[in-house]
This record gives C-alpha cells, structure tokens and sequence, in this order.
C-alpha cells in the first residue's frame, strides 16, 4: 500500500506528533507522496506561525526530500471538482483527495475527511 500525506500530516509530524512518524519515515508503503499543492498549506500555515522564510522554507525541502512530489494534473484538476460536489469538500481538500485510491490511501488527520474511503485517518 502507498500513502499520501497532507498538510495536515506534515505539521502534526513538524509539531511531534509521532504517530505520523512511521509514514514520513517510510516504515509503513514506503516513501510516501505528497501532492504538489500541499506544500502551498505547509507554507501557509508556517507564515501564520510566524515562522522565517529561511524556516519556512526547510520544512518544504524537508517534505521535497522525504516524499514523492505529485505535481497537479489536469486529470486531478477534473476529478476534483466531482469529488468537491460528491463529498462535499473544499476545493483545496478535493485536489488532495483526488490523488488516493484503492491502492494509494491519504494520511492525515483533518476531519473533513474522517469518513471516505482510501483514508488512513489519525486522531
């Protein structure tokens, strides 16, 4: 099985949280994937944090370095706009969903998608 990580996965593992640990580390499917447009949420929510570019900007080469970057498709760009309408999900969490499957599962912990398939969900 591969696995997806989201934003919300890389700044629960950035904050320590260690159950994420085990999917950055490769130790469960391998190097995982990250989508290309996580990276723009992990830079957002360190700006919030008030942290500094040069910081800010470690942490993006860190998830470069230790996941697959998926860059965004056109065909990710499609299935997203159904599956925001099917699911009911923001457009930004639709383009990370679109990129799990049967045989890629997302990891994270964020709620919005606590109850779809192809989800290894993190409390």
């Amino acid at each position: 099985m591969e696995y997806l990580l989201d934003s919300y996965a890389w700044l629960e593992y950035f904050g320590n949280n260690a159950d994420y640990a085990p999917f950055v580390e490769g130790k469960k499917g391998g190097v995982p994937y990250t989508a290309a447009s996580s990276l723009a949420e992990v830079v957002r929510v360190l700006v919030r944090r008030k942290l500094d570019k040069k910081d800010v900007l470690r942490a993006v080469q860190f998830v470069r370095d230790k996941s697959i970057v998926l860059p965004l498709e056109s065909e990710n760009a499609v299935a997203a706009g159904f599956l925001a309408e099917e699911f009911g999900l923001h457009f930004s969490d639709a383009l990370i969903y679109s990129f799990a499957g049967k045989n890629r599962r997302l990891v994270t912990g964020d709620p919005h998608f606590k109850k779809l398939a192809n989800v290894e969900f993190i409390e």
